[in-house]
């Protein structure tokens, strides 16, 4: 009941950063940083989506490989971010 609870909050707040996201992305693309911000977008959506889809379809078998798709794509996406992130604060890329 609790876990539910807490799924349906991580819904709420996911889905109003999700505009945020875009609009950070869309802003700072020329900026130096835009690279980082870039891959926000797809992994909130991804983790929206597993969020929203654990909250519909509870433990049901057919959704885990699902949940394993889209989790290991947002992973990739993460670590794409984190490599650009370190990059740039190592002065790799210039500004």
């Amino acid at each position: 009941m609790l876990a539910d609870a807490f799924r349906l909050v991580q819904v709420a707040v996911l889905g109003a950063c999700l505009p945020l996201a875009v609009v950070a992305a869309r802003g700072y693309r020329d900026a130096p940083f835009g690279r980082f911000l870039r891959p926000l977008v797809p992994i909130t959506a991804l983790y929206l989506l597993l969020a929203a889809g654990k909250t519909l379809a509870g433990n049901a078998a057919q959704f885990r490989l699902v949940e394993l798709v889209v989790g290991s794509v947002a992973l990739v996406l993460v670590t794409y971010a984190v490599g650009q992130l370190l990059l740039l604060l190592t002065g790799r890329r210039a500004l």
